[in-house]
């Protein structure tokens, strides 16, 4: 599958969740034309949640604040599937597992397959999606490569410098 197929796809069944999530169309008709989901982690996630939508209510539904909460998992996902950017949420766990495998930038990090494979699993992401994530914050100069020889990483010095949440949140949202 071509990368534009991929894009295309996603903007497709995003589009079809939008309609389905807002009463437009019924289930069987989303399912009829969703577009092939089994190679496209994204997608199979999309589809799941359109199967196994909860159902509201007191009495044999879920509380309305799970309920809340499904929504917008569910319309954040959607709005990834339409643009193509990447997830703030994502983005703040990478960063975070990586100042834990860096003693809080002290130490370069070393074993970076490791770490993207535990926010790959964390996260529910592909590995080659985190990659994305990864290569994104080497680009934006928060992260540098320091050796070939063995493979090592470390915090750039204006990331060092950061001590709470906060200040990396608005690192982050200006990265994307």
């Amino acid at each position: 599958m071509t990368e534009n197929q991929k894009k295309s796809d996603r903007q497709y069944a995003a589009y079809m969740a939008r309609k389905f999530f807002s009463g437009e169309i019924s289930k069987r008709e989303i399912l009829d034309s969703f577009p092939a989901y089994e190679n496209d982690h994204r997608l199979r996630l999309l589809f799941n949640k359109i199967m196994h939508k909860p159902r509201k209510g007191w009495l044999f539904g879920v509380s309305k604040g799970v309920y809340e909460r499904f929504i917008t998992e569910t319309y954040e996902l959607i709005d990834e599937l339409e643009t193509g950017k990447l997830s703030l949420s994502i983005r703040k766990t990478l960063l975070k597992e990586l100042r834990t495998q860096s003693s809080n930038c002290t130490v370069p990090i070393e074993h970076m397959w490791f770490t993207i494979q535990e926010v790959a699993k964390s996260t529910s992401n592909t590995k080659e999606e985190i990659m994305r994530y990864l290569n994104l914050l080497v680009d934006k100069g928060i992260i540098k490569k320091t050796s070939e020889e063995p493979l090592l990483y470390e915090f750039s010095d204006k990331v060092k410098e950061l001590k709470n949440d906060f200040e990396i949140e608005k690192i982050l949202k200006n990265v994307a």
